[in-house]
């Protein structure tokens, strides 16, 4: 997928969900601050070592995530997943709790509760075409503020080797706004020897993100203002300059 280097978000705070475009599974975790432990895959083209007969669901043990975080998953088309602590806790599965697994891969969405004490998740990942279109579901929205703090500095290290983590007073304003619908466009970053810049804009909740894409012009003059990320002096802030 070539695209600009852009990343849109709505964050859902009653569902405590982040849909958006732009954030790969390989941002999501390369950017975690605990390393993830099993995971069920509930859609994907990914064959590997395990395959839960009961479930007819293939799944990956800690020890060898490493095999699924070189794939190309944004070939799969839906990608989705949740984590799990013990690999017993699949076969405890009642039919009530596969039916709901179920329904979270077909409808991105959860029937009930998208977490299970059984499986102790602490993510639901739903993806099609991932880095296009992703949403997760966080059992503690401090992960995905922990994640933004390092995804951005992440992303932006081709134009600037040594940055800081994002602080977490920026990042909870940037998931405030996100309620909103922000617009990051990381490739218009203006960069100089002291700093760097990156323009953002709240362009409000739209699902169909080629509409985003394809019309960020569009979405941004409407929008009331053009804010500004800015590292400078190894430190984060949010400006806005009109």
């Amino acid at each position: 997928m070539k695209t600009k280097d852009v990343i849109y978000m709505i964050y859902n705070e009653k569902e405590q969900s982040v849909t958006s475009m732009g954030i790969k599974f390989n941002d999501f975790v390369t950017s975690l601050t605990i390393e993830l432990n099993n995971v069920l895959l509930l859609a994907s083209q990914y064959t590997g070592e395990d395959y839960h007969t009961d479930l007819r669901l293939e799944f990956v043990r800690k020890e060898h995530l490493i095999d699924l975080y070189k794939e190309n998953v944004y070939d799969y088309g839906d990608f989705c997943w949740v984590d799990f602590d013990e690999i017993t806790s699949l076969d405890n599965l009642e039919p009530q709790e596969k039916a709901e697994l179920l329904y979270l891969e077909h409808y991105k969405k959860a029937l009930s509760n998208p977490f299970s004490d059984k499986l102790n998740n602490k993510y639901v990942y739903l993806a099609h075409d991932d880095g296009w279109y992703n949403k997760v579901i966080y059992k503690d929205i401090n992960e995905f503020i922990n994640i933004l703090r390092q995804l951005i500095p992440n992303r932006l290290s081709m134009y600037k080797k040594s940055m800081e983590r994002l602080g977490l007073d920026v990042v909870q304003q940037l998931v405030r706004l996100a309620k909103d619908g922000i617009l990051i466009e990381l490739y218009r970053c203006i960069k100089s020897k002291n700093s760097i810049e990156i323009p953002f804009s709240i362009i409000g909740k739209i699902l169909d993100f080629d509409d985003v894409y394809n019309n960020m012009e569009r979405h941004k003059a409407k929008a009331n203002s053009e804010f500004w990320l800015v590292f400078k002096n190894k430190q984060w802030a949010v400006k806005s300059y009109r």
